[in-house]
């Protein structure tokens, strides 16, 4: 799974993941904080504590002296005034719990106390409140009322939007501030990260497109100073890799010009031979060893891989092939030759040689028929060649493209050949951007499946 995963994939998983850390790291700590923050209240009802003594600090106190407790009074959880007329409690809810409680504090009667919808709460209030209170919705004080002694009214109403003196920033958790700066910190990065591996992009095309004839263009060295000494090493090797095919074919070429001069010598000298019988073995034997070296030759040489780009039917191709073997025969069917999207691109000249190849070597070791379908699939061309031969076993089905590597063990050249036939056929099919695989026939023999990319 995470081998589907490219570099830039690997580095945001990295990064999210030290991000979740981070993040998860936070919370912890914040929790952590809040569990280890004292409680600055003695009561467990701080609220009704404070309305009950700021009841009791302004009911005695001096008229003019009023205001002042007030404004002492007054804080980050509750607010205290005095007016002359009842509050509208419209919308409030009358809670006796918490006015029992008051009356107990303050010891005083004319007391109304009300709760609201979003401070109710079940089975939750004072310890006091009576078995008779508890199976009731009862809730937070929202707002006290208590009737003065010159008949104002002390209003105290709790401040809804108080919170707890931790970590906060704009009324969100700082843990949330921190997920949301991550995110943003991961995007950052990836774009980043995006531009810094374009150059290697850039780089993988090149060396994809590089066949070890000609080197790439130079490449502008970009980004990291890692990946510029990368461009510059693959860009010394290119050159390195063309240097030495050219010697390599020049080598090649020396080898085939001598071998053939010493040929032609032999065969001019065999000529001169009187003995018919002698002669004609001895030519025979000449033009086997030239046919070899040609091929041997050419498969160093890489010349059956250097195929031009035409359009090409490859069902007339196979057709062609087959009826040349029917004519000598051989027990052969084709299906598939009226398909007449089977088009690819390529060398029609070593397209049929490797059509020639294949369907040749299943002739040679087929017992009694040969079958060749030919066939469209949505991007690829198809041809599948099956015998009933003895078939190859599973452990040389890769080795049997080897060069020189014969599943027949003589040195026989009518039975064996010389074990460069599948080599170059696969040399051909991969030159065209194709394949071939060795498979199991339904009859036990061996099923070639050659497959090409499908000119649209």
């Amino acid at each position: 799974m995470t081998a589907r995963i490219g570099l830039l994939g690997r580095i945001m998983l990295v990064l999210l993941g030290a991000l979740s850390l981070l993040v998860v790291a936070t919370f912890g700590i914040d929790r952590w904080q809040r569990s280890q923050e004292r409680w600055p209240y003695a009561s467990r009802f701080p609220r009704l504590d404070q309305a009950a003594c700021i009841m009791a600090l302004t009911k005695d106190a001096d008229p003019a002296r009023r205001p002042a407790i007030l404004r002492a009074v007054n804080g980050e959880a509750l607010k205290a005034e005095i007016v002359d007329a009842p509050p509208d409690v419209t919308g409030l809810i009358r809670e006796p719990v918490l006015e029992a409680r008051l009356h107990r504090l303050t010891g005083e009667g004319d007391i109304r106390a009300f709760t609201e919808t979003a401070m109710l709460y079940r089975d939750d209030g004072p310890s006091d409140a009576g078995a008779a209170h508890r199976q009731r919705p009862i809730g937070s004080l929202a707002l006290a009322t208590y009737r003065l002694s010159d008949g104002r009214i002390l209003v105290v109403s709790a401040i809804i939007g108080h919170r707890s003196p931790m970590p906060w920033l704009l009324g969100q958790p700082l843990s949330l501030w921190v997920a949301v700066l991550g995110v943003a910190v991961a995007f950052l990065v990836a774009v980043g990260a995006r531009h810094e591996l374009a150059p290697l992009r850039r780089l993988t095309d090149a060396v994809s497109r590089f066949d070890g004839r000609s080197a790439e263009p130079a490449l502008v060295p970009q980004g990291a100073p890692e990946i510029r000494r990368l461009a510059q090493a693959v860009q010394a090797m290119q050159d390195r890799i063309v240097g030495l095919m050219g010697e390599r074919s020049l080598l090649i070429g020396a080898i085939s010009h001598d071998l053939k001069t010493y040929l032609t010598r032999m065969r001019l000298r065999a000529d001169g031979i009187a003995e018919p019988e002698r002669r004609d073995r001895l030519v025979e034997d000449l033009d086997t060893m030239t046919a070899l070296i040609e091929t041997s030759l050419g498969f160093a040489r890489g010349t059956a891989a250097e195929v031009g780009r035409a359009p090409v039917d490859l069902a007339d191709i196979v057709a062609v092939e087959v009826a040349e073997h029917a004519a000598q025969s051989a027990c052969i069917s084709l299906s598939g030759e009226e398909v007449q999207d089977a088009i690819v691109a390529g060398d029609a000249v070593a397209l049929r040689r490797v059509m020639a190849n294949l369907i040749g070597n299943a002739v040679k070791f087929g017992r009694s028929s040969v079958a060749v379908v030919v066939r469209r699939t949505e991007s690829a061309c198809q041809v599948v060649v099956e015998d009933d031969g003895p078939g190859i076993p599973e452990g040389e089905r890769t080795s049997v493209f080897s060069p020189y590597y014969r599943v027949e063990r003589s040195r026989n050249r009518r039975t064996g050949g010389t074990g460069l036939g599948l080599a170059i056929a696969r040399q051909i099919a991969e030159a065209h951007g194709g394949t071939i695989v060795v498979e199991v026939a339904s009859s036990g023999g061996a099923r070639l499946v050659v497959t090409l990319p499908a000119l649209t």
